[in-house]
């Protein structure tokens, strides 16, 4: 019979060779991945700034001792309508492949919905997650499923997919110097959708002391949004620098013409690629500029496309700019025993990123 126990540093090695088994991530382990593997458990759900022994990360472990399965948790910190809870943020949901692996994830599950949270999250779940948190009484918030889309260059997007497939790569190859020279056309365009102009505010580096002051200005309209102070903010910003996978990590702060702070923006720029959008906030009726300011530095820094999670709040405004939505395989899913919560999220009225879920949690 397997029991589900609290995760300790004692489990990495065999969670992390579960991992690369389960996900691929190396044909074989060696000293260098175990050593990427030890720091990444140990800083993300060992040593993150929330961490809480009642909240700890589970395994799946059978009679024999064997590790089945783990579920890593991260605890933060909401409000609603300006009173504090406590989410927990599920990430790494792996079990052995196997007879009993449906037994393992249920039973990881159970345990994590049981847990003292008042929401449980999963930002980036598979469609199989869904349908087992859904039946353990969770549910999808749709709105928070959908992702955004905005390209930068057209053409180069469309090679950039042919390129991809083997028979194609020699064709996307040849036709570049042309794709380059329809997508200067197509940004300089009058009328374009994908026109680009310098733009009206100006930017300059993001400090975490700036952009707890601005999340606490400019989403108090949210009836759920995080709660965060320096320090966890600091050390998000280090979790994303170390990341390379998608490309430069962009923290900017952007003011109008007297000098006032009226948004910003998080993203990992990834130039000659597609760059990925961590949060955008911005104050009221200063969304639009906001976004023509992200899009002319991703395109000046060589990207070719930019997406992000859809912030239900600002929908208009993404699509007066041209962008598309579309649904990525992953879906956003929620649990919680307050009605009142799980209404805010499903209406759109939470300040919700990838900041606050699973972004920051992968391995890589």
């Amino acid at each position: 019979m397997e029991r589900i126990r609290p995760f300790v540093e004692g489990d990495i090695p065999r969670v992390a060779d579960l991992h690369r088994r389960v996900f691929r991530t190396s044909a074989h382990s060696s000293e260098q991945l175990q050593a990427q593997y030890a720091r990444y458990f140990k800083q993300v759900f060992l040593n993150n700034p929330w961490y809480d022994e009642r909240l700890p990360s589970l395994v799946c472990e059978t009679a024999q001792g064997a590790i089945a399965g783990f579920l890593g948790v991260m605890p933060r910190w909401l409000s609603i309508k300006g009173q504090p809870i406590q989410a927990a943020v599920s990430s790494q949901y792996i079990v052995e492949p196997g007879p009993r692996s449906t037994v393992a994830a249920l039973q990881l599950a159970k345990a994590f919905l049981a847990g003292p949270q008042d929401l449980s999250l999963a930002d980036e779940a598979s469609t199989a997650m869904r349908s087992l948190c859904e039946r353990a009484g969770g549910s999808t918030a749709l709105l928070y499923s959908l992702s955004w889309g905005r390209f930068l260059r057209p053409s180069q997007v469309v090679l950039s997919r042919f390129a991809k497939q083997r028979p194609l790569k020699p064709f996307a190859l040849a036709l570049r110097p042309l794709s380059r020279a329809v997508d200067g056309m197509a940004v300089r365009t009058p009328g374009s959708p994908f026109r680009q102009v310098a733009p009206s505010l100006s930017g300059g580096d993001l400090s975490p002391e700036t952009l707890l002051a601005c999340l606490s200005e400019f989403t108090h309209d949210r009836a759920v949004r995080p709660e965060y102070d320096v320090g966890s903010l600091k050390w998000l910003f280090d979790v994303l620098a170390q990341r390379s996978e998608h490309g430069l990590f962009q923290k900017t702060a952007l003011r109008n013409t007297m000098g006032e702070i009226v948004g910003w923006y998080l993203y990992q720029l990834n130039g000659g690629g597609i760059a990925e959008v961590v949060q955008v906030g911005a104050k009221k009726d200063f969304i639009k500029p906001v976004l023509d300011h992200l899009f002319y530095h991703a395109w000046r820094h060589g990207a070719i496309a930019l997406t992000g999670r859809l912030d239900p709040q600002i929908i208009r405004e993404l699509s007066e700019r041209s962008s598309v939505f579309h649904h990525r395989g992953q879906w956003v899913l929620v649990h919680s025993r307050i009605p009142e919560l799980l209404h805010a999220i499903h209406r759109g009225d939470a300040f919700l990123t990838r900041l606050e879920g699973e972004w920051c949690m992968r391995f890589s």
